[in-house]
């Protein structure tokens, strides 16, 4: 209904608004407009299907307005107009998130004519129909002779380890402000200038609300772990900045990575940081055009050269070439160990850059492919890093599918995949294309630090198999810390807490695919055990916390979704109740 709404004050605003001359002079616009009340009222009177047909609605009049020359300020003062008019945001936060996604919105969205069907499936999924074929479905090029998957077995206990902290959707607000309103009524609260409220605050971050952390909170997380878990390196895997959307300069995108990455630096001055780009880096966010998009206002040039440049405390020159092309990269952190960052933005269905062409964007793939084939001839085992997870709806399918080929081509060199995004602690199974499906990998998911929303801060630690002659490098247990929210709060005492490891809550002696699988078995024949454990860790949840048929078959689809847009894994389930289940769950 909201949408609706939006597309009906549109509409009104347009057909009322004083336009140039020129526009006025285009009868059939306002004549479109007019005669699009009918749909709107049989819309609102719930005839149709709400948020689709105003999706498209709202599609439609915009590629109209172009089309009849209207002047981008034209077509943004509308859009504002209907966004205060609804009191969908207050008139700072319309004013500045439409001046924010102007200029990418109007030259990719609307002047390349896609069918409204394409960018509503793209933003409210199956339940809006199948989209049209606009892009044909590419594959990169893959080799054959794939070896003979050999039997894993687990490492003598006593052999050396690493111990692994993966950071994940910090999201530190430097706004932040103890004693602020937490129900703010904008989309992030706990901060300067946010009015009045009744809740208030925390000093250390605050609960059942859309707020971010403080800064200080941030250094505490990285106090507990120089101290208490002395990790070997981190996994830094994106999302830095707050979730302040409509109001986020280049400058305050790039003073964010800054401040996070030298207080890294401060309490791990002798430790390796492997960081990974979250769709919250650039400015607009989601927005990561590939690199032929040269033109100065609208090419990322600005941040992968700056983060060219940070980055480079941690890593080899060798490796900066590609974070400076397009923000991905690869490093051998031992002889027989490479890491290879992925920016996986370029599979974002929200980086509207990607509808001019989303073909292998930056060639990224094709050099994944590369890397993991030199990796596989050196006998070197390799951990790939990301931010959007590979199995969630919100990465386009061509590029989710090609990736899952290629995890099954080299499931013998890639030992691990570690991601974040969701907020939640997940993972997703990949399997075999080939007849027997036997289970390829999985990519393990992480909390946040973040509290943004609802969720206790959180830190991911892993022991992997350490560095000897016969290292697989593969996980060997996980384990979960959180923040005791309130009591930091009341007492202002920060204490972290074991929430769970892998060892303990699901007896596992080491993390493979095999033993991976046989977890998801256990949490399909064994309702309760799935309750009290996976659910429960998923949301940091009290043990009274329910989850009906849907969230149970829901969420046992995601664990065995290794990629996206794949009807055919969750045959009991429809794509459209699957994509209710992710909106509603879905973090940004």
């Amino acid at each position: 209904m909201l949408l609706a709404a939006v597309c009906f004050c549109l509409l009104s605003s347009a057909a009322g608004y004083h336009l140039s001359p020129e526009f006025q002079e285009h009868s059939t616009a306002l004549d479109y407009l007019r005669t699009t009340n009918k749909t709107i009222n049989d819309l609102l009177d719930g005839k149709l299907n709400v948020e689709c047909i105003a999706c498209e609605i709202f599609v439609d009049t915009l590629q109209m307005l172009v089309k009849m020359n209207a002047s981008e300020n034209e077509i943004a003062n509308l859009i504002v107009e209907a966004c205060i008019k609804l009191n969908i945001e207050d008139q700072r936060v319309c004013s500045y998130i439409i001046n924010e996604f102007r200029d990418e919105f109007i030259t990719v969205a609307l002047k390349l004519i896609l069918h409204p069907d394409w960018l509503c499936y793209a933003a409210l999924g199956p339940s809006c129909g199948e989209p049209p074929d606009i892009f044909p479905f590419w594959n990169v090029t893959i080799p054959g002779n794939k070896p003979k998957p050999q039997p894993l077995v687990r490492p003598l206990h006593g052999l050396p380890v690493l111990k692994v902290v993966q950071l994940s959707d910090v999201h530190v607000d430097l706004a932040y402000k103890p004693g602020g309103v937490k129900d703010c009524g904008e989309p992030l609260c706990c901060r300067e200038g946010n009015g009045v409220g009744k809740d208030k605050a925390g000093f250390w971050g605050s609960l059942n609300c859309d707020c971010d952390i403080p800064l200080w909170t941030y250094k505490n997380a990285l106090e507990f772990i120089s101290k208490e878990i002395n990790p070997d390196l981190i996994f830094w895997t994106g999302d830095i900045p707050a979730h302040n959307v409509w109001d986020q300069p280049r400058e305050a995108q790039l003073h964010h990575i800054q401040i996070t990455a030298d207080l890294l630096s401060q309490y791990f001055p002798d430790t390796f940081v492997y960081p990974s780009l979250g769709n919250h880096e650039s400015a607009p966010v989601d927005s990561f055009p590939p690199p032929g998009i040269t033109t100065k206002d609208l090419s990322n040039d600005w941040l992968n050269q700056f983060i060219k440049k940070v980055w480079s405390r941690w890593l080899p020159p060798e490796s900066l070439e590609t974070i400076g092309y397009a923000g991905y990269y690869a490093v051998q952190y031992s002889e027989r160990l490479r890491i290879i960052s992925l920016n996986t933005q370029y599979c974002d269905s929200l980086n509207f850059w990607l509808y001019l062409n989303n073909t292998d964007p930056a060639h990224m793939l094709h050099w994944l492919v590369e890397e993991l084939s030199w990796a596989e001839q050196a006998g070197v085992s390799v951990v790939i890093l990301g931010h959007i997870p590979t199995s969630r709806s919100d990465c386009m399918k061509a590029f989710s599918w090609n990736l899952y080929r290629i995890i099954d081509r080299f499931e013998a060199t890639v030992v691990g995949q570690y991601y974040g995004h969701t907020h939640q602690d997940q993972f997703a199974m990949m399997y075999s294309e080939e007849e027997d499906h036997h289970p390829t990998a999985f990519q393990f998911i992480s909390p946040s630090l973040t509290t943004y929303s609802n969720q206790r801060p959180s830190i991911r630690v892993y022991t992997l198999d350490g560095i000897h002659p016969k290292s697989t490098y593969r996980p060997l247990k996980t384990e979960t810390w959180l923040l005791d929210l309130d009591r930091a709060n009341e007492k202002n005492e920060t204490v972290w807490e074991l929430e769970y490891d892998s060892t303990n809550a699901y007896n596992m002696t080491w993390l493979t695919p095999d033993t991976m699988q046989s977890l998801y078995e256990k949490f399909v024949t064994d309702r309760d055990f799935f309750a009290k454990t996976y659910f429960k860790y998923k949301f940091h949840l009290q043990p009274d916390s329910t989850c009906n048929d849907s969230c149970y078959k829901n969420n046992l689809c995601e664990m065995k979704t290794g990629r996206s847009h794949d009807p055919s894994i969750c045959k009991d389930i429809s794509m459209e109740e699957q994509q209710r289940f992710f909106l509603q769950h879905k973090m940004c």
